[in-house]
C-alpha cells in the first residue's frame, strides 16, 4: 500500500476522532450550567490536541514526501 494512502487513511481517522471529541465537549457544556472560565478550560483541553496533531500530521507528510522523493531518485525499493 503506498505511503500516501496509509497517511490519508490515518489522517481521516484522526479527524473523525477529533470531531467526536469536540462534539462530546459541546454536548457536555450544553447540558451543564458551568461557569464561563470552566468552558474556556474545556475548550482548551479539546482544541490543543487538534493543533498538536495538525503539526504532527504535517511533519509526517513532509517526511513521507522526502522519503518518496529520495526513493525515486536512488531507485531503491524499501519495505
Amino acid at each position: 500500500m503506498p505511503t500516501s494512502t496509509v497517511f490519508w487513511i490515518a489522517t481521516a481517522l484522526v479527524v473523525i476522532g477529533q470531531l467526536m471529541i469536540l462534539r462530546s465537549t459541546i454536548r457536555a457544556m450544553r447540558g451543564a450550567s458551568s461557569q464561563r472560565a470552566r468552558r474556556g478550560i474545556e475548550w482548551s483541553y479539546a482544541i490543543v490536541p487538534v493543533i498538536a496533531l495538525s503539526f504532527v500530521l504535517a511533519a509526517t507528510w513532509r517526511a513521507a514526501e522526502r522519503h518518496d522523493a529520495r526513493t525515486q531518485v536512488t531507485g531503491e525499493v524499501t519495505r
